[in-house]
């Protein structure tokens, strides 16, 4: 049985995956990540659902299921309104890399919070790949939670300015990870 547990809303539950399922997810990034055009804001190559469709369209409706499962546990575990996928990637940090704190859905602007470029993100998960790296852990400074990532370990939680979270940098190693976003909006779901 899965371990869970909520700290203000931040949703930490084990075996979301299984390590076979994780270990065919890292090989799918390592497979097709250099046909995407996707980049994150270390420049390494994001794998898009839509790419994955493009060449293996049969992976591509099996990481989305993935991704139902995930947002399943969102919205029972926070009791969230019904869901919608957003959008979702297979994601991969390298040594090195970091991701200075933010929110999903707004920025800071002359000291106040407005809506970013992803505005219609209401709730984050991350299902963790693997373990064997460095450094790389999900922090949260506002409220004091450090999350070392772990195969098959899903963080859900609310998209907004209250969740501000960061990566420091990854010391040694490739840190994987299944980002997703999800919407309380039926317009703004992902087209599968």
């Amino acid at each position: 049985m899965a371990r869970k547990k909520s700290i203000s809303r931040i949703l930490v539950s084990e075996n979301i995956l299984s390590l076979k399922e994780s270990t065919f997810l890292i090989a799918l990034y390592d497979r097709y990540s250099e046909l995407t055009s996707q980049r994150d804001y270390n420049c390494q190559p994001l794998l898009d659902y839509y790419t994955l469709r493009d060449v293996d369209r049969e992976s591509a409706s099996w990481v989305y299921g993935v991704t139902l499962r995930c947002k399943k546990k969102i919205e029972v575990d926070l009791r969230t309104p019904e869901l919608f996928v957003e959008s979702l990637f297979v994601a991969c940090l390298l040594s090195g890399d970091s991701h200075i704190a933010h929110a999903d859905n707004a920025r800071r602007e002359r000291g106040r919070w407005v809506p970013n470029h992803t505005p219609q993100r209401d709730y984050t998960g991350i299902a963790y790949l693997n373990d064997n790296f460095t450094g790389g852990e999900l922090v949260f400074p506002d409220l004091d939670v450090f999350i070392a990532p772990k195969p098959g370990l899903l963080v859900g939680f609310p998209s907004n300015h209250k969740f501000v979270h960061a990566v420091p940098k990854v010391l040694f190693g490739k840190r994987y990870s299944l980002p997703v976003w999800f919407t309380v909006n039926s317009a703004e779901a992902m087209q599968v």
